[in-house]
């Protein structure tokens, strides 16, 4: 035992001796084999490769199966997330839906009560707008429907049944909707309860002019403006917008549709052709 202990002592001080001594010839050798291009040694050194790459590679096996685990426990966090977004979104959806079928009978029982009759001759298209074919000049779009598809000239154009313009010209697969807002536009309308003639007029911005009221007329802030069918250019009562402004400049309307608010109109077939051979666009269709 005590020569055991004396050989441990004996080692001990030979290490604390010439341990720097010894890796720095460590160091030194493996500087060597590294920059050493014979051929033993590159062969040495590849099989010492070869032995590290696999001994990796078997080290790294569980590591990587605990990355594939908390990559997948993280898609089922993503899944569960998704799935209660999706159930909330379902929830207002039947919400929605349940909504619109009350609605829906609601509006029904009032036309029996009302004994409505929806307009003769009356056809609705839907119709998806191509392109801003406006300016600096004028306000209108190009809508994607034509001759083809059963559009006329004088067609009314809505969307949520208020009123954006009228088609002024038809092409075979793409017509021109000329916007209330165009300079060229004039509308003859009822205003408020008292259901005063005027007309609105566009002037190439988002808000219209009210103009031609009988004298002494009073108007208020807020009051409805809607068509009032004369000239047979749109039919009577269409929703148009509301008095915004009233100065010394004039009275100005903000219309209830605006061409920012769809990609998608309403062209309807009131059967009206009034001043369809007058129109004051006519000279301005390209």
């Amino acid at each position: 035992m005590k020569n055991k202990l004396g050989r441990i002592r004996v080692f001990k001080g030979l290490y604390r001796k010439y341990a720097v001594y010894f890796y720095l010839f460590l160091a030194a050798a493996l500087i060597l084999l590294g920059v050493s291009q014979h051929p033993v040694i590159q062969k040495m050194r590849m099989g010492i490769s070869n032995v590290t790459s696999s001994v990796v590679s078997v080290l790294y096996k569980p590591f990587e199966g605990l990355g594939y685990a908390v990559s997948y426990l993280g898609e089922l966090g993503d899944l569960h997330a998704e799935n209660v977004r999706l159930k909330q979104d379902n929830e207002k959806l039947l919400y929605w839906v349940n909504r619109a079928q009350k609605l829906k009978q609601e509006n029904e029982r009032l036309k029996k009560e009302l004994h409505f009759v929806e307009p003769a001759g009356v056809h609705r298209w839907t119709a998806y707008i191509a392109a801003d074919n406006g300016g600096s000049f004028s306000r209108s779009v190009l809508v994607r429907a034509g001759e083809k598809d059963g559009i006329r000239k004088g067609f009314v154009a809505l969307y949520n049944e208020g009123v954006m313009g009228r088609i002024v010209d038809v092409g075979t697969s793409a017509s021109r909707l000329l916007l209330l807002t165009d300079f060229a536009s004039r509308v003859p309308v009822f205003v408020g309860e008292q259901r005063l003639l005027g007309i609105v007029q566009g002037n190439n911005t988002q808000i219209l002019h009210l103009t031609s009221l009988p004298e002494g007329a009073e108007v208020q802030l807020g009051d409805y403006i809607t068509t009032s069918g004369y000239a047979g250019v749109f039919p009577p009562d269409l929703p148009i917008g509301s008095v915004s402004k009233i100065s010394s400049e004039g009275i100005e309307v903000l219309p209830f549709v605006s061409r920012e608010d769809t990609s998608f109109v309403q062209l309807v077939d009131y059967g009206l052709a009034g001043l369809l051979e007058t129109d004051p666009c006519k000279d301005e269709v390209p």
